[in-house]
């Protein structure tokens, strides 16, 4: 079978196909005739060109598949941040591109046309639709994207694949407004190393088995590696002139702002890392290890949600009347707070995690009354703030009205049998608050209660049902409980919800906290003490607070997960999943570290302990010598590859004619010249017969050395240096 294939609407004779397809030889202008359809080299096919290995056959595509395949590395890595329907346009776009679909009789240039101006204006009508604005990056980046496909549409020419190759460029190196992560950045460079090859491609469409286009490859990308380098180190990293938001909201996993039975039990089998702690002091124990994120004070049954009338104080850029009113918040004797600084992942939510008591130590950073963090915007990229830990602070000494009827209310229908326990309890401990909470745990601590990853359902009554039913759960089972029974009995609880604990992190200093540690406990307000917190989870499960979730997995295995086959299937992969992951935020933490967190600070620190650069000049100084070092290194190593390269007996002679060139420039080696023919000129315009006779010599010389019986010899041989040497003395002779 040929490599070509008729279209509908072209005639080529059968005579000229038989013969091409014997060739199997793309034409020079291949290019155009893919594009519009008039030929395709299927891969199935593509073995006629006789590469040895697959990688080979794909290296030897013509540029047109080149130019598709790029597209579609450039389109992918899009796909978590665009619309679906966007994506599934651009690969819709993409096949119609490839010769075989074109050459159909239906693929006329007029319908392509017609789908373009159509599929242009519904996108633009898509993307209103979808987000509601025409500004924000993630709208800009969409409608850069529809302009590349659009542009797809009309790929028949060489020039228009010049420019969608252009412009696949700024569509890739639009992830970084999305993401600046390890994973994203190797997406970008794979996209990169793709769209150069398909320039390369473009640039050489008649090499069949595509030799030398890695080595051009190889060439383009090893030249940047130092220029990238120099620039990284070197050039002065300016603060942005404004900040971007995206206007999406997209989902992500993490704490919800709400909480009922059931919720965490699905975050604690992730092993995703939900932050990452750097402690300036010694990081306090793992127990200890509370991450405040939301409180919740608002019941109705079955779900608790945040009361909407906390208040907001503002920290580091604060006027002074509000840094005031954090002083006069009543604290113990201990003042001194312990530093730390938390690396966040995106939750597209805007509140913060802080160990009890956090207070924000950085501008754009709040702090509500309840104690909880909250940053200005949306979490929607990895995030660094600074916080102060005041671990013996009392908060909330004194209850207004409404924070107590907030704080006690229980619907007055549902859940009676835990409501009567409750009063019963209370009255038994002599109304006494501490006895009772030490009844409950007594209670908890002594009965069949049992810590489960996957704890039955729930129907309405989810408080006496667990109380007094299943007994199995997990930590928001029993401090939603605990805190239902603490409001019966007439005493103020709340709900605080976050994580707990965490574990070392592979570099050993970095604390890593995962989805798996969320946790929720409970706060109940002591009359002198304000609000005091208690875990009813160490009530049942202790190892879970003093060891950690990872801990807590290990030591119980697959009966955390349930019982049977599927349990085991659960555990093994969450084995396998967690150290995966780890390894893989490891990575991202260096990278997000040493290379996204190179930020003003660390550069200046890094050149004056380096290179003793002291200011901006010198800094600019030293950029600009190592560019002009490494733009010469670069070219002196082209040169040096492209120099001309003598043979040992042509050099002497390619010597004496640059000299008798000086005397006159006719009696030097003309370009289409032998030198036996040149030697042969000389001797007769010699006007000496001791000039004849040198000249005869070295004609002799030359002659035995590259066509005579020494020309067999290796250039180092002995005998053949002799007569190097002979014909070097001869030459030398002649003036």
């Amino acid at each position: 079978m040929s490599l070509f294939y008729q279209k509908p609407s072209v005639s080529v004779s059968e005579q000229n196909t038989s013969t091409v397809s014997a060739s199997v030889q793309l034409p020079s202008d291949s290019f155009e005739q893919l594009a519009q359809g008039y030929i395709h080299a299927p891969l199935d096919r593509l073995d006629a060109l006789q590469p040895r290995h697959w990688w080979q056959k794909l290296i030897g595509l013509p540029a047109y598949y080149w130019i598709l395949i790029a597209q579609l590395i450039v389109v992918l890595p899009h796909v978590s941040h665009l619309p679906v329907w966007l994506i599934v346009y651009a690969m819709l776009t993409i096949v119609a591109q490839l010769p075989k679909v074109k050459a159909q009789r239906w693929a006329k240039k007029r319908l392509y046309q017609f789908i373009q101006i159509v599929g242009f204006i519904a996108g633009v009508a898509g993307l209103w639709l979808t987000y509601q604005t025409a500004f924000g990056v993630d709208v800009a980046v969409a409608f850069l994207l529809l302009c590349l496909i659009s542009k797809l549409w009309e790929l028949y020419k060489r020039r228009d694949a010049y420019v969608v190759l252009n412009l696949s460029f700024f569509v890739l190196a639009a992830l970084f407004l999305f993401d600046q992560g390890l994973l994203t950045t190797i997406e970008v460079i794979i996209g990169v190393l793709i769209l150069l090859f398909a320039f390369i491609s473009l640039n050489d469409d008649g090499n069949n088995l595509g030799s030398g286009r890695l080595r051009s490859l190889l060439l383009l990308s090893g030249q940047a590696v130092p220029l990238l380098i120099i620039l990284f180190i070197f050039f002065p990293r300016l603060p942005p002139l404004w900040s971007l938001q995206l206007s999406g909201q997209q989902a992500t996993t993490g704490v919800s702002d709400s909480m009922s039975p059931g919720d965490f039990a699905n975050l604690s089998q992730s092993t995703e890392l939900a932050f990452r702690a750097e402690f300036v002091e010694a990081r306090p124990s793992q127990s200890q290890m509370y991450w405040r994120g939301l409180v919740f004070s608002d019941f109705d049954g079955v779900t608790w949600t945040p009361n909407p009338n906390q208040r907001i104080w503002y920290s580091g850029d604060m006027p002074n009347w509000m840094q005031m009113a954090w002083q006069s918040i009543p604290m113990t004797q201990q003042q001194n707070p312990s530093s730390y600084q938390v690396i966040l992942q995106p939750t597209q939510r805007n509140w913060l995690y802080g160990l009890d008591y956090p207070y924000p130590d950085q501008a754009g950073t709040f702090i509500t009354s309840n104690f909880t963090l909250r940053a200005r915007q949306p979490v929607i990229q990895q995030i660094r703030y600074r916080v102060q830990r005041y671990p013996d602070m009392r908060i909330g000494l004194q209850l207004s009205q409404q924070e107590r009827a907030a704080n006690l209310h229980i619907p007055s229908q549902g859940n009676t049998q835990a409501r009567a326990w409750a009063q019963q309890e209370f009255s038994k401990a002599g109304k006494d608050p501490q006895r009772y909470i030490n009844a409950i745990r007594n209670w908890i601590g002594s009965t069949e209660f049992r810590y489960t990853l996957s704890p039955p359902p729930l129907n309405k009554n989810r408080i006496d049902e667990f109380l007094f039913g299943t007994k199995a759960g997990f930590c928001e089972h029993y401090a939603s409980s605990f805190t239902y029974l603490m409001r019966a009995a007439g005493i103020p609880a709340r709900v605080v919800a976050g994580y707990q604990g965490g574990e070392l992190g592979r570099d050993g200093q970095s604390w890593e906290v995962r989805q798996m540690d969320a946790h929720a406990w409970s706060e109940v307000w002591l009359k002198g003490q304000g609000w005091v917190r208690v875990d009813p989870t160490a009530f049942v499960a202790p190892n879970r607070i003093e060891q950690g979730m990872n801990a807590l997995t290990s030591q119980q295995g697959a009966d955390m997960f349930g019982t049977g086959a599927a349990a085991q299937l659960n555990y093994r992969q969450f084995r396998m999943l967690q150290t995966l992951r780890r390894l893989s935020d490891q990575a991202s933490y260096y990278w997000q570290r040493d290379v996204v967190g190179y930020d003003q600070d660390k550069q200046s620190n890094a050149l004056l302990r380096w290179f003793n650069i002291a200011n901006m000049m010198q800094q600019i100084l030293w950029l600009v010598a190592g560019l002009v070092i490494i733009i010469a290194l670069i070219v002196t190593a082209i040169w040096y590859r492209r120099r001309k390269i003598w043979h040992p007996a042509d050099l002497p002679l390619v010597k004496l004619s640059q000299r008798v060139a000086k005397i006159d420039p006719q009696l030097a080696q003309q370009p289409s010249e032998g030198l036996l023919d040149w030697l042969s000129r000389l001797i007769e315009v010699a006007d000496t017969p001791e000039a004849k006779n040198a000249v005869m010599l070295v004609k002799k010389d030359y002659r035995q050395l590259r066509y005579g019986r020494l020309s067999a010899l290796d250039t180092d041989n002995d005998t053949y240096q002799q007569a190097l040497i002979s014909l070097q003395k001869h030459a030398k002779q002649i003036h």
